[in-house]
């Protein structure tokens, strides 16, 4: 539909006006001079009146004006004003005066910019017509049947496909509710929680079908949904199947016929569309990854703490080059400081006082032909450092208490929290290891930069969750997408998880509402996750400040009690080692 423009993008903004004071006859050699019919007459930049040319005419006509009065004496207090931020479709007639909320002049719409405007609408009304005649020749022609509704249930779109699928006419399914034409519809459902449900299995009029049902969002509301049919059969998936394997070495099917059925199975391995999300700015993000895997090229993995740094991390190496080889991972925040280098290149028997009999192998060994990834790198200490930046520039190892070197062939994944280049500057990160690092960087974007990917999140998590509990697939409240686009998200990805998991367990309803559930996401007991109701960026600074030293305060009692041993202080606290040391840096407590 044309879109109306405001009349301030239309108007001419050099139009002549005439001070209060100017006599009729040389306003009327203006109007003759600038052909015009009418000028307005203002006063401190707001319109007081217009003198017409046809009201000259017949004064003089008649005899009744002098040249020498002043145009206020005859001017017409019958003019059109409308306001700069009205519409173009609003306008009937012309001139017309564009004004301020100040009531001042700032342009006028005239019969040549009227003209203009709706020989513009003409041509964009065509255009129009024309781009929906090939939506509609594209919807009948697809293959796939194709279905859209409003927010009500009531189809608005149906294509022949589906048509051909249901056995209702076009005419006789457009108008009606979706549920008393397509047997067994989710679509309903899908309206109601908005979390779109991807390839599902369904069966209809006697086929077996996989469909896609998404909901339309359109201002943090569901206005409607879309109800697609991919492939008919399980015949069509294992054609596709068989030309995926074609397509991707780096996943290998096994195909095992039972019986009269054939059942696929995929190794273990993390993909790149397991990497949930189709946003511009984490399929850009994917792509950078999928050209960094065909390569054994370093990589520096960035982003905030829950982005899922490791999952990029496991899928540039099973899709990539070293996919043969193991995948090695090493927390360096989790690895106490006298144990990580013992841990990253092993010792030899006798190395040092309880050293295992035998001696042990390093990380960098137990790599060797794969990928060595290094989690929260920035933890390292400085020696730490200069150990792994000697490995990186010889491509050797040497056993603590050991002589010889052993040559190693890896791919090394970095990934941070993190600003190692201002960890630099400050002299806690050598810069020769940064820039040995820094060889393909991979910024992953926090899940507030990316809320439309949000939905898609929810509804894998759900499915998830019923296969990981046994139990029967449960739906959420449209609400709770609303409330989840709201929220900044500081935990991330894993915070989102975290929350539609507490969902799944501790609601007993299958269709899990706002209004009964809202006390599992903010227990009255707990403190954090921070209230989805109030978006993040607004939360009051006091409560926010009063928060951050409430969690100052209980670590700092953690570590009182435990001596300062920070592995009993998170034990303590019920968190991870590295997940205290990234607190204790943003707090500024060590």
């Amino acid at each position: 539909m044309f879109r109306q423009p405001e009349v301030k993008r239309w108007m001419k903004d050099n139009n002549l006006s005439i001070n209060e004071k100017l006599t009729v006859r040389n306003a009327i050699h203006l109007l003759i001079e600038e052909d015009l019919d009418e000028v307005p007459i203002t006063k401190n930049n707001r319109i007081i009146g217009v003198l017409q040319l046809k009201h000259y005419f017949q004064a003089l006509k008649n005899g009744k004006f002098s040249e020498t009065d002043v145009v206020t004496m005859w001017m017409s207090h019958s003019f059109h004003t409308i306001n700069y931020q009205a519409t173009m479709d609003k306008i009937d007639q012309t001139p017309v005066y564009v004004i301020d909320d100040e009531q001042r002049m700032l342009g006028v719409i005239d019969n040549q910019v009227l003209h203009a405007y709706y020989q513009q609408k003409q041509e964009e009304n065509i255009a129009l017509e024309e781009t929906i005649r090939w939506y509609e020749l594209s919807f009948d022609t697809a293959y796939e049947g194709l279905t859209v509704v409003d927010k009500n249930g009531i189809i608005r779109i149906f294509n022949e496909a589906y048509s051909r699928y249901v056995g209702v006419s076009r005419e006789d399914a457009i108008g009606r509710k979706v549920d008393t034409v397509i047997e067994g519809t989710r679509l309903p459902v899908v309206l109601k929680t908005g979390v779109p449900e991807r390839s599902q299995a369904h069966r209809l009029q006697g086929h077996h079908l996989v469909v896609h049902r998404l909901p339309i969002w359109k201002d943090n509301e569901v206005i409607g949904a879309v109800g697609i049919l991919l492939y008919e059969g399980v015949s069509e998936i294992y054609q596709v199947i068989e030309r995926m394997e074609q397509l991707d070495r780096g996943i290998k099917y096994v195909q095992q016929k039972l019986d009269t059925t054939t059942e696929t199975r995929i190794e273990d391995k993390v993909r790149f569309e397991d990497i949930l999300g189709d946003s511009p700015i984490i399929s850009r993000t994917k792509q950078l990854a999928i050209r960094a895997s065909q390569t054994k090229a370093t990589v520096l993995i960035s982003g905030e703490s829950g982005v899922g740094k490791e999952q990029f991390a496991n899928a540039i190496h099973d899709m990539g080059i070293t996919s043969d080889g193991k995948f090695v991972s090493v927390n360096c925040a989790a690895i106490p400081e006298n144990l990580i280098e013992s841990e990253l290149f092993g010792y030899e028997d006798g190395a040092f006082t309880g050293a295992k009999p035998g001696g042990k192998i390093g990380k960098f060994e137990l790599a060797n032909g794969g990928t060595l990834f290094l989690d929260e790198i920035g933890e390292m200490s400085l020696p730490i450092q200069a150990k792994i930046l000697r490995v990186l520039q010889e491509r050797k190892v040497q056993r603590i208490g050991g002589d010889d070197t052993i040559p190693i062939d890896i791919r090394i994944i970095a990934a941070t929290n993190k600003n190692l280049k201002q960890m630099v500057t400050e002299g806690d990160f050598r810069e020769d290891l940064y820039y040995r690092l820094y060889v393909i960087p991979i910024d992953i974007p926090p899940l507030r930069e990316r809320k439309e990917d949000i939905p898609l999140m929810v509804a894998h998590k759900l499915r998830s969750l019923s296969k990981q509990y046994n139990m029967k697939e449960k739906t959420i409240d449209k609400t709770f997408l609303s409330k989840f686009h709201q929220y900044d998200w500081p935990g991330n990805v894993r915070e989102l998880m975290n929350v539609l998991e507490r969902l799944f367990i501790l609601s007993d309803d299958q269709h899990i509402l706002f209004a009964t559930y809202e006390n599992i996401l903010f227990p009255e007991n707990e403190v954090m996750p921070p209230d989805l109701v109030t978006p993040y960026q607004n939360r009051n600074k006091k409560i926010k400040d009063s928060l951050i030293e409430d969690e100052k305060r209980v670590i700092l009692t953690a570590l009182e009690k435990t001596n300062g041993n920070k592995s009993e202080a998170a034990k303590l606290l019920n968190i991870s080692r590295a997940t205290l040391y990234n607190k204790l840096t943003k707090l500024k407590l060590n």
